[in-house]
């Protein structure tokens, strides 16, 4: 869940991805296995529902979340992915040196 009075900027991802329903068991544990990604929902016709965030300590975590949308894109049994939505609060006051 985010919390936007967290102290670090927060950054992530909501990706759909759609695979074979036959292979969609195993395209899920295969995705699951990518760092900051996490698995929401498994629909019968194949859909993953899935969120990448950013890690902690990260210099660029943007860079990072596109990068491994795009490799999990090409897991095998991945038929498609579509990026539904994206956050990054790090532009907020708090995450400025500002005076809330």
């Amino acid at each position: 869940m985010i919390n936007l009075l967290e102290e670090a900027p927060v950054n992530i991802a909501g990706v759909m991805f759609m695979a074979y329903p036959d292979k969609a068991e195993k395209v899920a544990n295969d995705l699951k296995a990518y760092p900051g990604a996490e698995m929401h929902v498994k629909g019968e016709n194949g859909s993953l529902v899935f969120t990448v965030e950013g890690l902690e300590g990260e210099s660029n975590p943007a860079k990072r979340i596109i990068n491994t949308i795009t490799d999990m894109s090409n897991v095998a049994g991945v038929i498609s992915s579509s990026l539904i939505f994206h956050h990054n609060d790090a532009g907020l006051p708090q995450h400025q040196g500002k005076q809330l």
